[in-house]
């Protein structure tokens, strides 16, 4: 099995998403896809890794991610007799000639773009059709880019949810597991099974969050696997009596594409904003927004951070809980053992933000890194990663580098199946009034059987 490749880069993944789709389209034939309130939704399948249109695709994007030009590449003398090279080409000339028309979009200066015509487009006309299928999408997605549609509140009681908590209630959070891979529906339909209450997804859809990737492969496996009510696109939820209640936070991916479809579809699960407070009397569930600021990522200094204002509104749920205990969610991590945040392994823009409010926190949950890491109090707070809800990694070469020193571990790990990858999970949370007992899952979609790794009561 091929590894499904992502990058930080939004260009890159922006790139990703145009590939599969167009491959996607192409493997199912006429598309069967509805989202009317009276039809079924028949989804868009997500290409096989091994596809050789998605390889040459990823090869592109590793070098628009890595800052590398895509040089130019020769013509074959003859199509038809060499087909690697010949599919080089063609990807190479797509993204050339897409970069080129997205230029000259912005500079209003046509001449690049001539001239790459007049050069390339005889050979050019000669690869599949995907090519200039892939060129199109690419181009529409980086020329429609605009700011994020994020909503900010009138008030400090905008965004708390009262009533879709029950005060006994299952609640399952799962992070990164927007793939639309076999995995990904496995897992999905494991969470089904034990009918929960609530089902919170802490982000990313992946490449890039576009409108066919949520529509595809997050909101019509969602909603079909969870049987939520089916909503037309683009139209919001009216009924909040229906379980479970699920929500969709923004992970970094679901905002490279400008963040529309992302807002689309919370509104098609009923969540007024990306940032919430989900409480009962008990207990609150606070989630941040930490990837408004993390749209186009900068990987020399990725650190990324809240608005200033969703900060006040976040505090006040903190400080105001009314004795109820608290859990903040989020995509990024406020710290990490494996990774670099910024160069460093707690990220200093976050941290000054939260500060204060950490001893507040019973619990703080994310997800971003693509592993399960249960970490012992660390900056005063209990931290828990998420991270291995779909998103494939394989076990070699190791996905995750020596801890950084000082951040402390528990002994907790994810077991690797018989192909090489680290197996998927999610967190199920038993409330029971002011009392919650959290089990953390790894699910094997070999046998359908899953075995709790860790356990604690909070």
């Amino acid at each position: 099995m091929a590894e499904m490749r992502q990058f930080r880069g939004k260009n890159a993944s922006l790139w990703q998403s145009a590939v599969d789709q167009v491959v996607a389209k192409r493997n199912s034939g006429p598309s069967a896809v509805s989202f009317g309130p009276s039809s079924r939704v028949v989804p868009l399948q997500r290409p096989p890794q091994e596809d050789d249109t998605i390889q040459h695709g990823n090869d592109i994007a590793a070098a628009i991610d890595a800052g590398a030009p895509v040089s130019a590449v020769t013509a074959p003398a003859a199509f038809g007799t060499g087909l690697a090279d010949n599919a080089k080409f063609c990807a190479a000339t797509a993204y050339q000639l897409a970069e080129a028309e997205v230029k000259a979009h912005l500079t209003g200066d046509y001449s690049a773009v001539t001239a790459l015509h007049a050069q390339l487009d005889t050979p050019f006309g000669q690869c599949d059709p995907k090519w200039g299928e892939v060129l199109a999408v690419y181009v529409a997605s980086r020329v429609a880019d605009g700011p994020i549609p994020y909503r900010r509140y009138n008030s400090l009681q905008d965004f708390v949810i009262t009533n879709r908590l029950p005060d006994n209630a299952t609640v399952i959070l799962i992070a990164d597991w927007g793939t639309g891979q076999d995995a990904a529906k496995a897992l999905l339909a494991k969470v089904a099974s034990h009918s929960p209450d609530v089902v919170i997804h802490l982000g990313d859809v992946y490449y890039s969050g576009t409108q066919s990737e949520v529509q595809n492969y997050f909101y019509s496996i969602w909603q079909q696997t969870l049987k939520i009510p089916l909503v037309t696109w683009g139209e919001k939820l009216t009924d909040f009596t229906a379980k479970p209640a699920t929500f969709h936070m923004p992970g970094n991916h679901d905002m490279y594409s400008g963040g529309g479809p992302y807002y689309t579809v919370i509104d098609m699960l009923g969540q007024p904003a990306s940032y919430f407070c989900l409480r009962n009397d008990n207990w609150q569930f606070v989630a941040m927004d930490t990837s408004l600021h993390d749209s186009n990522p900068n990987t020399v200094n990725d650190a990324t951070f809240v608005d200033d204002q969703e900060i006040i509104w976040m505090k006040d749920k903190v400080n105001n809980a009314g004795g109820r205990k608290t859990i903040l969610l989020s995509h990024h991590q406020l710290f990490t053992a494996f990774e670099k945040i910024g160069g460093q392994a707690v990220n200093q823009k976050l941290l000054p933000q939260v500060q204060d409010i950490l001893p507040k926190l019973t619990a703080w949950i994310w997800g971003h890194e693509h592993n399960m890491v249960i970490y012992k109090e660390y900056q005063g707070i209990r931290g828990r990663c998420i991270g291995h809800g779909a998103f494939p990694v394989c076990q070699n070469p190791p996905p995750f580098n020596d801890p950084n020193a000082g951040v402390p571990l528990e002994d907790v790990n994810l077991s690797v199946d018989p192909t090489g990858f680290y197996r998927h999970g999610y967190v199920l949370m038993n409330i029971t009034g002011p009392n919650a007992h959290l089990t953390y899952f790894q699910y094997d979609a070999e046998t359908g059987l899953e075995n709790a790794l860790f356990e604690e009561d909070l």
